[in-house]
């Protein structure tokens, strides 16, 4: 199984829910939590292959960037 993260806009969802329901995907929505957990994941991710560390003031500063209430 493959799993595909798609961005759409918010006035298209119920159009994609439907057409993942009619050709029987399973879909599911993400919440803002889930985004950012996402994003820290791959940020975490990115540091450990390049065998360096990430500051918690670059970390706290990229997530304000992204819109993340702190």
């Amino acid at each position: 199984m493959t799993t595909m993260i798609v961005n759409i806009p918010e006035k298209e969802k119920s159009f994609f829910l439907a057409l993942f329901k009619k050709f029987h995907l399973k879909s599911k929505v993400l919440s803002t939590d889930d985004k950012e957990d996402i994003w820290f994941a791959k940020m975490i991710d990115e540091a450990e292959r390049e065998g360096g560390e990430v500051s918690e003031q670059e970390i706290l500063k990229l997530l304000k960037r992204n819109g993340a209430k702190i």
